[in-house]
């Protein structure tokens, strides 16, 4: 698998997990909608994972140096937005409680 044709896919199933996320908090819980960049950051990192895992580079030998740099990227973005996804449910709570 080619670095374009992985990272289109990747692109395309972030948006997927993105919009599934999306309906789901849309119908049952408001909450989860912070947690859209969290979930599919993750869904991308995943993807990028066992693709370096499990699929063998047959022809591509140096696509693996472009996939590690990306798995990191991808890990720092989905620390920073699960700490900020905390934070907001945090300080939400602290101001939901002053004001009962």
């Amino acid at each position: 698998m080619s670095n374009l044709v992985g990272i289109l896919l990747s692109i395309f199933l972030m948006v997927l997990s993105a919009v599934i996320t999306y309906k789901i908090g849309e119908k049952m819980s408001s909450r989860v909608i912070k947690y859209i960049p969290t979930i599919s950051t993750g869904v991308g990192l995943i993807f990028f994972y066992i693709r370096v895992n499990f699929i063998p580079y047959k022809t591509h030998a140096f696509d693996a140096l472009i996939d590690i740099p990306v798995i990191f990227l991808l890990a720092t973005i989905f620390v920073i937005s699960l700490l900020l996804a905390l934070w907001i449910e945090i300080t939400n709570k602290g101001n939901s409680h002053w004001e009962n």
